[in-house]
Parts: structure tokens; sequence; C-alpha cells
């Protein structure tokens, strides 16, 4: 019988303000646009990570495109949101 290794979870990347959102879009040239966070998800450097991002954070975001919440969770589907008020960044 062959032992296959356990697959390992992938890796998350937490954003936790709107300065940090657009400072990886600055700093990965990714367009400052309403779906900026997929396109983010996108780049080899989050390639094998999953983008979490506060709810309240996504509604700042959301807000600062004017656009409704069916086009903007809809256009960043592979991100994953949550209303956590404290995240485990994982730093062990």
């Amino acid at each position: 019988m062959d032992m296959e290794l356990p697959m390992k979870a992938p890796e998350k990347y937490y954003i936790v303000s709107v300065e940090q959102y657009l400072s990886l879009l600055n700093a990965e040239k990714v367009r400052d646009c309403f779906s900026g966070l997929q396109h983010l998800s996108g780049r080899d450097s989050f390639r094998d990570k999953i983008i979490v991002v506060r709810t309240n954070v996504a509604e700042q975001i959301r807000s600062r495109y004017n656009v409704t919440k069916r086009a903007f969770y809809g256009a960043n589907r592979g991100i994953e949101f949550t209303s956590q008020t404290t995240l485990d960044t994982g730093e062990n």
C-alpha cells in the first residue's frame, strides 16, 4: 500500500485594513478596482494562499468603489470573508 502524505492546508493571508489592501494593490501592480481582491489572489505571490478579509474591511473597500454587494462579492468569489474581530495570523 502506498502511503500518501496528508495534504497541507493552504496558508492564509489576512487583510485587516483598507490601507493594507491598497498597499498590496500597489506592491503587486494590480489595478485599483472593485475586483482587486480577486486579481490579487491570482498573482504568483498569492497563488498558494487563501486571502482572508474582515467583513467590515470588505464593506469599506466595497463602498470605496460604490458598487452593490452582489457585484462586489460576486467579483471576489475566491476570497474568504470573516466577521472575526481578532484574526489569528498563524504565526507560531
